[in-house]
This record gives structure tokens, sequence and C-alpha cells, in this order.
């Protein structure tokens, strides 16, 4: 905006604003944000929890503005967070931020520095490999034996610091086939887990039917965990008002879990490095005292 004559006008940098997206001033204003950076720090950084963020985002701030306390900068990267993922040059997945194609073009044409061909590929990789990962491991997951995968998901429960965990007899169990104990608070709680491997979508039925071992069990809560995924009146019953609660896994979630335990996986880290001429800044400016 301009003052001229007591009358407030659109400059040109305003209309540019207002009519070209992603356009000469809405790089400038994200310049002065420090968006552009942010999205620099998350493309080198790759899919990234809040938690993994905040160090990066809190050296830049300091390097470049009076922020220091821990709330301010936590509070600013969430602002910075909503911002990008509200103009889809962000992405947020299973907890995990990652940057758009969207956002890597954004980011090679203004941003301060610009990520080279390579960089971008180095980016895309991880990406497409847990994706390929995942697809084998799911596929893996459906030709296990049953009492294997139960075996398998007594293991998941274990790391999850659930405690006495035991797989139940194959006969006479009533619809369960796990049974374990978890500590809430002060209160150690029984809880009974149902697995289905198999592809079918899960029904409410099948939450009612769990629900109803409970009491034979001796447990307040229950468990479903598929390889497949689930109903949508099975979602709606498993937290039913007045009702045991019955926790829903899905295949996506029970493989977030495998690989959240290094279950079946196995993590490997690459270095890349890159030029911080900042960095050597510090020394030139110690030569020049």
């Amino acid at each position: 905006m301009a003052d001229g004559d007591g009358s407030l006008r659109l400059t040109d940098r305003g209309c540019n604003f207002i009519d070209q997206e992603f356009g000469e001033a809405e790089a400038f204003v994200d310049l002065q944000e420090g968006l552009l950076e942010f999205l620099t720090i998350l493309a080198d950084t790759g899919p990234a929890r809040f938690g993994a963020l905040v160090n990066p985002w809190s050296k830049f701030l300091k390097r470049h503005s009076g922020f220091r306390s821990q709330s301010t900068i936590r509070h600013t990267l969430r602002g910075r967070l909503r911002n990008l993922l509200d103009r889809r040059l962000v992405n947020r997945e299973r907890q995990k931020y990652t940057v758009t194609d969207t956002g890597l073009r954004y980011l090679k044409r203004v941003g301060p520095s610009q990520p080279d061909d390579e960089l971008q590929s180095i980016r895309k990789l991880p990406r497409r490999r847990e994706a390929n990962v995942r697809e084998d491991l799911h596929n893996h997951l459906l030709q296990m034996d049953p009492t294997a995968f139960e075996h398998l998901v007594s293991r998941v429960l274990e790391a999850m610091d659930y405690e006495n965990v035991k797989v139940t007899a194959q006969s006479g169990d009533g619809r369960v086939d796990v049974v374990a104990e978890i500590e809430l608070g002060v209160t150690s709680v029984r809880e009974v887990v149902q697995v289905k491997r198999h592809k079918r979508t899960i029904q409410r039925k099948d939450v009612a039917a769990l629900r109803g071992s409970l009491f034979k069990s001796g447990a307040v809560r229950g468990t479903i965990v598929t390889t497949s995924g689930f109903a949508s009146g099975a979602k709606e019953d498993a937290f039913h008002p007045g009702a045991a609660p019955i926790t829903l896994i899905d295949g996506n979630k029970f493989i977030d879990l495998l690989i959240k335990h290094d279950i079946g996986v196995r993590k490997r880290s690459i270095v890349v490095l890159s030029l911080d001429l900042e960095g050597l800044a510090d020394a030139e400016d110690l030569s020049d005292e």
C-alpha cells in the first residue's frame, strides 16, 4: 500500500500480491517471514516430525531475529507450518511434514538457495523408498501364517510398553487372540486384541463381537488389528458413548508401528553436505577486526 494525499492506494507490488499466486510480492513476504528459509530446511531434512524441525528453525531465528524462548520458537514454527499447509507448499501425512512438488518448484524459482536437480532427486528418494518398503511389508503380512502374525502383534505390543503379553490358545478363546496389560496412570488395565489378517473390510458386527468378549477375559477395553481397513460403521461404533472403547488399527497404522519400533525394517541414514557461507562469514568478520 502507499499513502498519497491522505488516501491509500495499491502499489504495483500490492496488485501483484492479489493477482499473482506465488508471484514476486508473495515471494518477498515469504522471504521476510523466513518461509523460504523454512521450506529449504524442510526440503533438506526430508520427511520430518514437528520436533525434528524445532532445532534448525531455532538456529535460523537466532541468526535473524530477537526470538530466543522455546515457546516463541515453537509458536512461530506452528504458524509457518499452517501457512505452508494452507498454500499446498507442504504436506502432512502420518505426523510427518514434507515439501510438495509445488513447494519444490516454488523454492527452486524464488528460494534463497535454489536446490539443484541432484538435491531434488535425493529428497524424493526416501519417499519413493518408503512407499516401496511399505508395499512389500504389507504383501508379506498378508502371506504370513496366522499364528505367526498374532505373535508379531504381541511383539509390537511389547515394544509399546504393554506387559504380560500373551497369545491365547488356538481354540475356545472367545474371539480373542492376544491379551495384555498396560499402565494407565497408577492402574494396570487388561486389554484384549483381536487379529484379522485378511483383505476383508472390518464391519460394525466385528467391533460388537469383540466388545462382547471383554467381560469373560476380565478386560476393560479392546483392540482390533487388521491388514485391511474399517467400514464407517465400525469406526462409529468403536467409541460409542457409554460402551467399552475399541481401538482400531488398520493396515497402514500397523505398518507405521512396525516402522516406528524397528520391527521388520532397517533404517539407514545418509549425510548430504551443503555449502554454508554464513558459517565462513564469522571467521571473515573476525579477520577484519
